[in-house]
Order: structure tokens, then sequence, then C-alpha cells
């Protein structure tokens, strides 16, 4: 939370902390109008929807058309412009014990399918307490 980057492939249950997106439009597609987001969690962590306590101005999110918030996952819709750079954060809570696969994240034009990108998923762990960690 404090802005220092975790390793999320293990987490002591409990821990909450920011899930940050990128997306920056090279420019050789020029503007990219109707961009979709998609960011999907693993089922042993929970999102905090921060609208609903009046917080969301502390994810210092960059502007955006429509976000829909489910269970598993945060879509996230809008313009790129040649060049621009958009970042995205989601407050998220290690809840569940266990070993859970995060997909990767998929962002495209809506309307275009030669504009896309996409991480590589991997698996995640969350342990009971920190010594787990330690002992790994």
């Amino acid at each position: 939370m404090s802005g220092t980057p975790i390793d999320p492939s293990e987490l002591v249950q409990g821990t909450n902390f920011m899930v940050s997106v990128t997306v920056k439009n090279l420019g050789a597609a020029g503007e990219v109008k109707n961009v979709a987001l998609s960011n999907y969690i693993p089922s042993g962590w929970e999102i905090h929807n921060a609208r609903l306590d009046d917080n969301e101005a502390v994810l210092k999110n960059s502007s955006y058309t429509y976000q829909d918030i489910r269970d598993d996952r945060v879509q996230t819709y809008f313009d790129l412009g040649r060049n621009e750079t958009k970042t995205f954060n989601i407050m998220v809570n290690a809840s569940y014990e266990g070993r859970f696969y995060l997909p990767g994240i998929y962002v495209e034009a809506m309307y275009d399918n030669t504009v896309y990108a996409r991480t590589k998923g991997q698996w995640v762990r969350v342990v009971k307490t920190a010594s787990a960690v330690a002992a790994k």
C-alpha cells in the first residue's frame, strides 16, 4: 500500500496491497478509442471496492469512461491517445489460504482486433503466517 513493489507469488493471509496496471499506447495505431482492460484476480484474493467507502480518490486512477467491479475482476473502459499512458489501481486483500491462479491481464481495442496486449498468468499462494514465507 506504500507504493513499494511486492512479489505476489506468496503473500501472508490478511495482507492489503494494491494492484497497479499501466497501459501505454505506443502510437503506431494513433488514438485508440473504446479500450477494454480486463483485470482478473485469484480466488484467494478479495477486491476492496473503494467506491463503497468514498475512498476512490486514494487510488489515483487515470481517467476512464466506465469501470465494472465484480467479485473476481475489474473491467475498465477508456480511450487512449497516441503515446498516452494510463494507470489503474485496485485495492486487494490476500484473504484465503491456499494456492490460486492469477490470470494474465488483457487489454484490447473493442472494435479493432489488431490492437491488444496481454500478460502471462502465474500461480500464487496465500499463507497463514510470515514464518511460512521465510521457511520456503
